[in-house]
């Protein structure tokens, strides 16, 4: 069961990216129309993980991403 879930393109990329995690702390913070794309499930499989992966190591980006979430969620609920 675990053999073909193995091969699916997102799960792979978690494995590969936990087992050889990138060393490259110096990289730049997300730039904010990525954030407003990631608020609004626009982007793809690969750009979520990557995007998400920075806002663990960044809490600026992560700080920039909720207060985006919080915008977006807001204007649905008052519609």
């Amino acid at each position: 069961m675990i053999g073909p879930l193995m091969n699916a393109p997102v799960v792979s990329r978690i494995f590969f990216t936990v087992t050889f995690p990138k060393f490259d702390i110096r990289r730049r913070h997300v730039p904010s129309v990525k954030l407003h794309s990631l608020a609004k499930n626009q982007l793809s499989d690969t750009d979520v993980i990557d995007t998400i992966e920075h806002l663990f190591r960044c809490r600026n980006c992560f700080e920039t991403y909720r207060n985006v979430r919080a915008y977006y969620l807001n204007s649905l609920s008052s519609q």
